[in-house]
């Protein structure tokens, strides 16, 4: 599976997939497409969260961390994504 296609572009798949179905989640919390059960689809669930750390090298500050907070249509656009990437 991965081999012929490699890790990046699953990757991209994942990312693109989580980043669309975050933003449809968004376009629904707006417009409250499906009435009362919209807040359930949008609701965010902190998946990783890794507190930011700062560096200080005096010439310059790096502040490294991460968190993934998906919600039910970003992790919906993900498996959909995978979909898409095992069928190409």
């Amino acid at each position: 599976m991965f081999r012929s296609k490699g890790w990046f572009i699953f990757f991209l798949f994942m990312a693109t997939g989580a980043i669309v179905g975050g933003l449809l989640g968004d376009a629904m919390l707006s417009s409250q497409a499906f009435g009362s059960g919209t807040a359930f689809l949008v609701q965010k669930y902190q998946v990783l969260n890794i507190q930011p750390v700062a560096i200080d090298f005096y010439v310059m500050k790096i502040t490294i961390g991460f968190a993934f907070t998906p919600n039910l249509v970003a992790i919906l656009g993900m498996v959909i994504a995978l979909l898409l990437f095992n069928r190409i």
